[in-house]
Order: structure tokens, then C-alpha cells, then sequence
């Protein structure tokens, strides 16, 4: 084989751009400080770093968790402390008044400070973190008392039954409760509420309507021109022009083009494509699918022709009424016999209403059916969405009536279970014992301040438990983030020193190889023209 210079000068500029290509990628490395530029330089490597980063990304939050959990902790505490020193301080007032040596402008100073430090306690009901309720269970966005001392959110059988307050996820699945109650701190005063007895929390949905649709094989090599490929949809047939199916080799038939020519079936007052969707599914299947719901809907398949095969035709369904059922039978004695106001909840498609239903204006059952239906279409306008039924010897119940327009309605029912808070209610006694000199209801004022206050040290005991929790799962989510920082850094950080010693090998193999270069690319004459 004969070597020419141009052969010599053609190889040594290639092997010199290589070393300057591996020179570009440490000099990469070193001005990012990172060993893998794109996903192609360590594929393997890639796939650990993204992982790595999830890893660390996710123990940050998990950190952010924690630290918002621990602040709203923090807060609840301090709020639980102090109404424990306001109770301290009222059953220190409680033994002064119970002595039986004071005087009746004594106890009625006691009266006042006792009626101060309850104004104290609805406002650390009504405690806030970063503008959050913290006594309001998930409620978090409305106070939990109002001036009076009376609960301003709904105390429903369904709030009192699974004590849902605020939480955080900690962990991977792990999610801890770090909100109180307010039933467990402050209790409830049972109203006795009516509907208890004939009703209970429950959701219900009504069925989905569906469309009709028909499906067929779709030979698309077929010619069409010579048959019959008609639709019949609520009894209107839709003439396919089967003039623009031919398929020919220089215009192949296509599914656009098949597609197109079903929407055009013409039925002399509309298109198929105005009352239907016309597509091929994933199967390869033609769809016609009606574009209204329901079972008045119907499509029918009139066409004859051996290229449309395989049909099947489902019908549309309507949708179908729910209906939450009472839990017991109700009577026009049980309704002449209840007196006051009891309050119904309904939840109808995400929107809440509270019925107060008035019984000493009602007598019968019938009376409390058109109460009920009354608020409720008021409730819920135009009205008749959904209706109650309470007739003599029947359940109370609340129907709502299926739609055909593929959209579904939700009802949920409850009622009120307490309006009053137990551990405000005892307070208020107190202050009427102390306004009447009433020694034996104060002994039993006492008795009762000691009740909550055994009640507010387990609470503040189960804080304590949780934050002790929290500070563990921080020092564990911390050094998560140290352990994944440190293994993404093994992979995806350069070792400087390595890195730089690797290019200034490489940069005196690429002056070496432009020396030897001058060498191999000798003058020519062109060098001596001037």
C-alpha cells in the first residue's frame, strides 16, 4: 500500500481533533463540575441520578411536612396551655365560692372574672396558624365558635363520628393527624336533635346515562359504490353518498375519507354527523356514537353492504334516580309531639345547606314534608332538583332524579347533632350558680372543672406524644437527604483532582501530536509564491 503525504496529513488532523474532542468533554466537566453532560455519556448513571433526585426531592417535602406539622403543633400547644391555666384559675375561684363564707358581692365579682376568662376561652377556640383554624377539625377555613360561645360550624353526627381534623404525610404512606378536635377538647352538649331518630349521615349517586352506539368491521379495500351504506338514527335515516367510496389505486379509500363521508350522510333536514360522533376506535373498529344521552336515543344499522360487517349495536341507558332511605317510620304523633328547632344537613352536588325545621308550627307529617321540600328548593333553586318524602307510617326520604346528559348528582344527608360546646356550657352553669348563690350547683361546677381539666392534660399529654414524633421523623428525613445528596454526588459530581489530571494528560498527548503535525504537513511550493 502506498502512503501519500495528503494520506499522513488526513490522519494526523483526525487523531488531533480526537484528542481535542476528549480535551472539550473533561473541560466540561470541569467548568460544570459534572461528570455526565446528557444521557448518552452513562446511561446506567442517568437513570441512578434521576432517581437519586426524586429521592432527595421527595425527603424535602416530607421535611417541609414535618416542619409545618411541628409550627401547627407548636401552636395548638400554646393555645391548650392557656385555656389549662384559665381552667386552673376557674377552679381556684370555684374552691374560694364554694367555701360558703362569701358574700353575695363576692360571688358576683367571681361571676364577672369567670365570665371574662370564658370570653378569653372562646377566643383561643377560635385560634389561628398561618390564617387556619386550628380547632375547627378539616374546617380549617371557618371559626369554631361564635360570641356567644355556641358553635359556629355544623356539629353533624358525621363530624363527631370520625373526628377528622388537620394532617400531614410524613413518610412515604405515612400521614399522622395533628390537628384536636374540637369535640375532644372542648366536648358537646347533645341537642337531642329530632332527625336522630330518622335519619342517619349517608351519600348516594345517581346512575350515569349512556350513549347509543353502534360498532362495525370497516373493509376499506371494498368498493361501496354499488351498495346500500345508510344509518337510521331516531328513526331518521342518513344517505351515505357511496359515490365518494371508491376506492381506485390512485385514490386508495382511507379512514379520514370514510369517516368524512359518514358524517356527510345527508338526511334532508341534517347531516349524521350533527346528531352523532364518527370515528375509528383503537381496535380498528368504526364508531357511530350518538351525541345525546339516554334510551329515546336509538340507532339502527341500514345498510347492505358486504364490506360494513361485524356490527354491534348497544343501547343508550337513562340515568337512574337515588334515593337516601330514613331509618325508621315516622307518624303524626311523633310529629305533634316534638317542640323547638332541629336542623337538617344536606349536601347536594358539593353545595351544603342547613334546614332548621320549626316543629311547634307543624302537626303532621305531611306539614313536615312540604317544610323540608320547601327549604330545600330554596336551598337548591330553581327547586325540584330534590325532593323529600315524610308521609304518616313511611321514612323520611330524599330522592334525587337521574339526568341524561352523562353527568351524575351527589346528595349526602345528616343532621345536627350539638350547637353547644360541654366544657363552655359547664362554665356558663357556673356563672349562674356564683349570680345565685347557689352552693351545691358550685360543688357541682367543681366536680365538672375537674372533668375538663383531666381532659386538657390527656390532650396536651397526646400533643407531646405527636411532637416527639415529629422531631424524630425530622432527624430521619434529614439524614435521608444527606445519605441520597451524598450517593447522587458519587455519581453525578467529578473527582476535580482525577478530572484534572486526566485533561493535562490529554492536553500534552494533543501538543504532542500538533509538534509531531508540523513535522508531517512539509512547505510546498505554494509556501514560496509571494
Amino acid at each position: 500500500m502506498r502512503v501519500t503525504n495528503s494520506m499522513l496529513i488526513s490522519d494526523m488532523l483526525w487523531n488531533a481533533n480526537q484528542n481535542l474532542n476528549r480535551m472539550s468533554d473533561y473541560q466540561n466537566q470541569l467548568s460544570s463540575g459534572k461528570a455526565i453532560q446528557k444521557p448518552s455519556d452513562d446511561p446506567v448513571g442517568t437513570t441512578r441520578v434521576l432517581k437519586y433526585k426524586s429521592d432527595i426531592r421527595a425527603a424535602e417535602q416530607y421535611s417541609d411536612n414535618i416542619s409545618s406539622a411541628t409550627g401547627w403543633l407548636e401552636v395548638t400547644e400554646s393555645s391548650i396551655t392557656t385555656v389549662k391555666e384559665i381552667l386552673q384559675r376557674v377552679r381556684e375561684l370555684a374552691v374560694g365560692a364554694a367555701n360558703g363564707t362569701n358574700t353575695t358581692e363576692d360571688t358576683q365579682k367571681t361571676a364577672s372574672e369567670v365570665s371574662a376568662l370564658v370570653d378569653e376561652l372562646i377566643v383561643l377556640g377560635n385560634s389561628t396558624n398561618a390564617g387556619k383554624y386550628i380547632f375547627s377539625g378539616m374546617q380549617t377555613d371557618e371559626k369554631l365558635f361564635n360570641e356567644d360561645g355556641s358553635f359556629n360550624i355544623d356539629m353533624t353526627s358525621q363530624r363527631l363520628s370520625e373526628l377528622d381534623t388537620k394532617s400531614y404525610e410524613i413518610a412515604a404512606g405515612v400521614v399522622i393527624d395533628v390537628g384536636v378536635h374540637p369535640s375532644e377538647l372542648f366536648g358537646y352538649v347533645d341537642a337531642n336533635n329530632f332527625f336522630a331518630n330518622y335519619t342517619a349521615f349517608s351519600n348516594a349517586e345517581t346512575g350515569v346515562a349512556t350513549q347509543g352506539t353502534l360498532k362495525a368491521d370497516v373493509n376499506l379495500d371494498y368498493d361501496y359504490t354499488a351498495d346500500t351504506l345508510d344509518l337510521t338514527i331516531d328513526g331518521t335515516l342518513y344517505d351515505v353518498d357511496e359515490s365518494v367510496l371508491e376506492d381506485t389505486p390512485m385514490n386508495p379509500m382511507t379512514k379520514e375519507r370514510f369517516v368524512q363521508a359518514l358524517k356527510s350522510a345527508d338526511s334532508g333536514s341534517g347531516t349524521l354527523g350533527d346528531v352523532a360522533d364518527v370515528y375509528f376506535d383503537g381496535n380498528g373498529q368504526l364508531v357511530v356514537q350518538s351525541k345525546t344521552y339516554g334510551s329515546a336515543t336509538t340507532i339502527a344499522d341500514s345498510t347492505s353492504s358486504a364490506g360494513f360487517t361485524g356490527v354491534t349495536i348497544t343501547a343508550g341507558t337513562d340515568g337512574t334516580d337515588t334515593t337516601i332511605t330514613g331509618t325508621s317510620t315516622i307518624t303524626d304523633a311523633d310529629i305533634a309531639a316534638e317542640t323547638g328547632t332541629h336542623s337538617l344537613v344536606i349536601n347536594y352536588n358539593g353545595i351544603s345547606a342547613k334546614l332548621d325545621i320549626d316543629f311547634s308550627t307543624l302537626n303532621t307529617a305531611a306539614d313536615l314534608q312540604t317544610e323540608i321540600q320547601s327549604q330545600l328548593d330554596a336551598a337548591f333553586p330553581p327547586g325540584g332538583d330534590v325532593t323529600v318524602s315524610a308521609v304518616s307510617g313511611g321514612t323520611i326520604d330524599f330522592t334525587v332524579a337521574g339526568t341524561n346528559d352523562g353527568m351524575t348528582s351527589t346528595l349526602s344527608t345528616d343532621y345536627i347533632v350539638s350547637t353547644e360546646s360541654q366544657l363552655i356550657s359547664d362554665l356558663q352553669t357556673f356563672i349562674g350558680y356564683l349570680n345565685t348563690g347557689d352552693q351545691a350547683g358550685m360543688q357541682t361546677s367543681l366536680g365538672d372543672l375537674d372533668t375538663h381539666l383531666d381532659n386538657v392534660l390527656s390532650v396536651l399529654g397526646e400533643i407531646g406524644g405527636l411532637n416527639n414524633r415529629l422531631s424524630f421523623s425530622s432527624e430521619r428525613t434529614e439524614d435521608n437527604i444527606l445519605s441520597f445528596t451524598s450517593l447522587l454526588s458519587e455519581v453525578y459530581d467529578v473527582d476535580m483532582a482525577e478530572t484534572i489530571m486526566y485533561f493535562k494528560n490529554l492536553e500534552s498527548v494533543y501538543r504532542a501530536s500538533l509538534s509531531v503535525g508540523g513535522q508531517v504537513i512539509q512547505p510546498t511550493l505554494v509556501d514560496f509564491i509571494s
